[in-house]
């Protein structure tokens, strides 16, 4: 378990085993050691514009290369944002950084993939994953839907806003929220997501063409989600943030198991899940404290939890 500076958010495992975390409120990306202590990687933007936006979801490509979701603050409250439909925040002009970053696996050099500075209308950069090629799938939690970045930035494409990607006009959980984590399965062919609002299990078939298929929802009767990951045998783990706990689902979604909650594991907001062989962390947002330095701000991992059959 490490203990961070700030509360953690994105986490991501590159292919030598090293576990990288984001650090939300100060705009950090960090590698954690197995002792609990980490190194610093990068500050996103920059050092100089730390704590002027959110710093969320984390992936890495085959050749290290790290990318993140960053989301600029606007003059609108952040909080009273997240549950106006309106989401007036996703219209504020001023908010120009706002998208996806890559940090450099050799130099850890910064820069924009894709911002609303070129003109991209993205709302709340939330989560990236990236696939073989390189492109990037960006969830947008108010937009809502996912975006697909090529490798180089220059051709971006709302690959899915499916109405099961968004909120039903009363959303179940109360959140006016749409999709939030994202992962692709070994094989390339789906896109597996987690949504907010009405909370979802989603399974996006990738056509052959590159192109969203129909999403198929496989699970529903949870609280908002906010962390998705699966195994090498296609079981989907899934973070509920609000109720601290973490379920493992069967590929179809019929089971479920629950593998931890606040009374079994140090949970404290749990989001973004990763699985190193058989050790499954998590990072505790520590959402619902009124400051982040109220937050446990540690990173989790357990193993030798059940499994579907």
């Amino acid at each position: 378990m490490a203990k961070l500076p700030d509360t953690p958010e994105g986490l991501g495992v590159d292919s030598h085993g090293n576990l990288y975390a984001t650090l939300m409120h100060i705009g950090e990306v960090v590698r954690l050691k197995d002792d609990g202590s980490y190194d610093h990687i990068a500050w996103v933007p920059s050092k100089e514009e730390s704590g002027k936006g959110d710093l969320i979801g984390l992936d890495l490509d085959k050749s290290g290369n790290i990318y993140v979701a960053y989301t600029g603050h606007s003059k609108h409250d952040f909080r009273k944002d997240l549950v106006d439909p309106f989401h007036p925040a996703c219209r504020d002009a001023t908010v120009t950084q706002s998208g996806v970053y890559k940090i450099d696996a050799k130099t850890r050099k910064v820069t924009p993939l894709a911002t609303k500075a070129e003109g991209w209308p993205f709302c709340y950069p939330d989560d990236v994953a990236i696939d073989l090629s390189g492109n990037v799938y960006m969830t947008d939690l108010t937009y809502s839907g996912i975006w697909k970045i090529s490798s180089d930035g220059k051709k971006v494409d709302l690959w899915s806003a499916h109405p099961l990607l968004n909120w039903s006009p009363k959303p179940y959980s109360g959140f006016p929220l749409g999709v939030n984590d994202l992962v692709l399965d070994k094989q390339q062919k789906n896109i597996y997501a987690v949504t907010d609002g009405d909370p979802t299990v989603l399974r996006i078939p990738i056509k052959d063409d590159g192109t969203a298929g129909e999403p198929v929802a496989l699970t529903y009767g949870f609280s908002a989600f906010d962390g998705i990951e699966l195994d090498d045998k296609g079981n989907i783990f899934v973070s509920e943030i609000l109720l601290n706990q973490i379920w493992v689902l069967s590929p179809d979604g019929s089971h479920r198991i629950l593998i931890a909650n606040k009374e079994s594991a140090p949970l404290d907001n749990n989001t973004s899940l990763v699985l190193k062989g058989d050790v499954l962390c998590t990072a505790n947002l520590g959402f619902t404290h009124a400051k982040p330095e109220e937050a446990d701000r540690t990173v989790v991992c357990m193993k030798g939890f059940p499994l579907p059959k």
